[in-house]
């Protein structure tokens, strides 16, 4: 059954937002979203942000069931003596479509005088117009009940999908029950869905003024003022545009930037900037926005200190605020942009004890990729290619072999193979001079790098080489491990053609294998790297291999914060077939990699 609290609710989001109606759209870009900081001495050092709020299109054309409540008190004499009102009143008629439309008609002062009902006969509507008189007192309570009883007899909010309002026109004070008081009709209205458009002809600073306002501020329409009665007919017209197109009145559009983010170069300058916790809010009013409609800004961010930091953001109360039909505020969230104010931030160095020529070097470099810097002895370039950390790193090379690579990603595991792929690519280079660099010099050049990370930590390494199923104990320290992997390398024959073989357990929980696998089948499957960070709780964990035939290298690859007071190990359960200790290095700060490339990464 559903209950009352669930059909209240979704009464509550129909009155609010309204089935099938369009809505607004956010799109928040930053570009490029790798900077670097302003006084680094390289470039970029600007981004440029750009927020867009676009008018859905309307997903069909509304029907519209309008009551037209006409002033027909005796000031009308002297304020509209022509009958111009009238005449504005049958042009909004006449472009209607009765296809499609329903209006109505209230003639009223201190009283109602006659009224007609929402109706398809548009004739019978201007033959009505044509006898509203100007006589009596105004009464705008009187007026606006029985606009508001006629819509709420003859039609059901929303029920057909029709837009339901008022258009009520007057020149004078009278009796108003202000919103949020027992008996307001604006209240009534509001509650109701709909929605009033106030007119107030040559009234100046009198009291009636904010009658009108209220009215229509309470149900999320407009007041307008005629300063005479020659403007009624533009007044009527805009209000039909808007009643059809505008999709947010109102529009605010709310926006946080971090205190250490200068921002500057608006296309559309913000209408305040204010500080509230440590962040800059940037408010821009852009008024009214109507279906297929856009409003943007875009602006120039930069900063002197280096970071990632997040723009915009719901989090920080980043959000468009705008008003809907029927008054009710809606509020949509900017998702935030991260913005990355560069610095190295992860490296490695190693070296390779091999002569090469250096000059034919520096000529095999500088057409492909994006030499910083050299000199006789050392250069420094940026690689062309992205590698697999999807990143373009940077390398510097000496003449004695001394390799340094770097990276503006944090240090991780990922980080890391990043890294040694960029050595790789320093290794490939210096072989393409002619050197003869063999696969020892390469494995010797990558087990002996050292590592270097923005974040203290360390890193430990344990390698375990096998043929057959195992089950061996790794013991795990207290300690905070901030990430963990298992990887296996060497290839495992598929007897079975298709059938998963090769599995590894951690107490008993699968970490990974040779999944099912589609043919064509090369008789060969292999095991993917596993992340086992949460699978690695201080205290002994049992390591499991099953189905193996063939000779492989399991390496168990841990970061943690701290140096722990004991080791990483892997044992077997004799004591001694397998007693295997982790290789532990503490990550280096950046500083060293700098000063090990002679200050050129700077």
């Amino acid at each position: 059954m559903i209950t009352r609290q669930i059909l209240l609710a979704a009464l509550i989001l129909y009155l609010a937002i309204g089935f099938g109606q369009a809505n607004l759209t956010i799109s928040h870009q930053v570009c490029p979203d790798q900077i670097w900081p302003t006084n680094s001495g390289k470039e970029p050092t600007v981004g440029r942000v750009t927020l867009t709020v676009a008018g859905e299109s309307l997903p069909k054309t509304m029907p519209l069931d309008a009551v037209l409540a006409i002033d027909s008190s005796a000031s009308m004499t002297e304020n509209d003596p022509t009958n111009r009102r009238l005449d504005a009143a049958r042009g909004f008629v006449m472009k209607m479509n009765p296809a499609r439309d329903r209006v109505g008609l209230v003639s009223w002062d201190e009283g109602i005088d006659f009224s007609m009902p929402p109706t398809e006969n548009f004739a019978q509507v201007l033959e009505a117009i044509g006898r509203v008189d100007s006589d009596k007192g105004t009464n705008l309570d009187h007026g606006l009940k029985e606009a508001i009883d006629l819509l709420t007899a003859n039609s059901t909010a929303g029920s057909d999908g029709s837009v339901r309002f008022v258009i009520l026109l007057s020149d004078g004070d009278g009796d108003y029950t202000q919103s949020g008081r027992t008996g307001s009709q604006a209240d009534r209205a509001r509650g109701k869905g709909i929605v009033i458009y106030s007119i107030g002809l040559m009234l100046a600073d009198s009291p009636a003024k904010k009658s009108l306002e209220d009215m229509a501020e309470t149900t999320g329409g407009r007041y307008y003022e005629a300063c005479d009665s020659s403007a009624l007919e533009s007044i009527y017209n805009a209000i039909g545009e808007e009643v059809v197109n505008v999709i947010g009145r109102d529009v605010v559009v709310r926006y946080a930037l971090p205190r250490e983010i200068e921002a500057f170069g608006y296309s559309a300058s913000p209408s305040s900037e204010t500080r509230e916790e440590g962040k800059k809010i940037l408010t821009w009013k852009a008024g009214d926005i109507s279906a297929g409609e856009t409003w943007s800004t875009s602006f120039d961010v930069s900063s002197k200190s280096a970071g990632i930091f997040e723009l915009g953001g719901a989090g920080s109360g980043s959000e468009v605020a705008y008003q809907r039909r029927s008054g009710f505020v809606d509020r949509v969230k900017i998702e935030g942009m991260l913005l990355d104010v560069a610095e190295l931030r992860s490296g490695a160095s190693t070296s390779l004890d091999l002569a090469f020529d250096f000059s034919t070097l520096s000529e095999i470099i500088k057409p492909v990729h994006e030499v910083v810097g050299e000199d006789g002895t050392h250069i420094l370039w940026r690689f062309s290619e992205c590698n697999s950390g999807c990143t373009r790193d940077w390398a510097f090379l000496s003449e004695e072999g001394q390799i340094v690579v770097a990276s503006t990603r944090p240090f991780s595991l990922g980080t890391r193979d990043a890294l040694a792929e960029d050595i790789q690519k320093v290794m490939d280079i210096i072989g393409a001079t002619g050197a003869n660099v063999s696969d020892y010099n390469r494995s010797t050049a990558l087990n002996s790098a050292q590592h270097y990370a923005k974040d203290a930590g360390i890193y430990h390494q344990i390698r375990y080489s096998f043929g057959g199923d195992f089950d061996l104990t790794l013991v795990v320290p207290d300690c905070t491990v901030k990430e963990a992997r298992l990887a296996i390398t060497g290839n495992e024959m598929d007897y079975f053609a298709g059938v998963a073989d090769q599995e590894y357990y951690i107490d008993g929980d699968y970490v990974t294998g040779c999944e099912f696998h589609d043919f064509p089948w090369d008789g060969w499957c292999t095991a993917e790297d596993a992340d086992i960070t949460g699978k690695i709780s201080p205290g002994d964990r049992r390591i499991s291999a099953r189905k193996i035939s063939d000779p492989h290298t399991m390496v168990i690859e841990v970061i943690t914060i701290a140096r722990p007071q004991k080791e990483f190990f892997l044992y077997s359960d004799d004591y001694s077939s397998v007693w295997t200790p982790a290789t532990s290095n503490a990550l280096r700060s950046p500083s060293e990699m700098l000063s090990i490339s002679s200050g050129t990464l700077e």
